[in-house]
């Protein structure tokens, strides 16, 4: 199913006020995708920002061109390591991204909010009496109510019963 696209005015206005209150500017998906599209303004203001303050002017970091700083960072390069073949054995390149410097240090925060805006901009979610219900086994559910919180929406996570207690941790 694609997502429903359907627009629902009295709940668009609600949330647009709900986000004028708390002072949430959405990011675009162009923004997010390129962080040289993000105000200048912006970029500012998130020099006092740390990486996982509940602010939600970290939407803005939704994206693999954090600088790997805890508090303040810029944007540049995407966040990747080598592994060396020497560990690999192999001739190929074995590169893998970083999720750390995303907010929260996860980066499914991409994947719940590309959930969440469509529902708030299109009115079909009430960030003012609905709640976000995000199930997974730690990454997805960490970001959604991550992301929640940044959205100004009510939301809980919900984990399997039978997890291993590293995922709590």
């Amino acid at each position: 199913m694609l997502i429903n696209l359907r627009k629902h005015k009295a709940i668009i206005a609600k949330n647009a006020e709900r986000c004028r209150e708390k002072g949430i500017i959405l990011p675009t998906f162009a923004q997010m995708k390129d962080p040289a599209l993000i105000p200048d303004d912006i970029k500012e203001r998130l020099k006092g920002v740390g990486l996982w303050d509940v602010n939600p002017l970290n939407l803005f970091r939704i994206n693999w061109h954090n600088e790997p700083k805890d508090f303040g960072g810029g944007f540049g390069g995407v966040n990747y390591i080598e592994i060396p073949r020497e560990i690999t054995g192999t001739k190929a390149r074995i590169i893998a991204l970083a999720g750390k410097w995303f907010p929260c240090g996860v980066h499914k925060v991409g994947a719940t909010y590309a959930c969440l805006a469509p529902a708030l901009v299109t009115g079909n979610f009430d960030a003012t009496e609905q709640q976000a219900v995000w199930p997974s086994t730690g990454n997805y559910c960490r970001g959604g109510a991550y992301n929640s919180a940044l959205l100004g929406c009510s939301s809980i996570a919900i984990l399997p019963e039978d997890m291993s207690q590293e995922r709590f941790n």
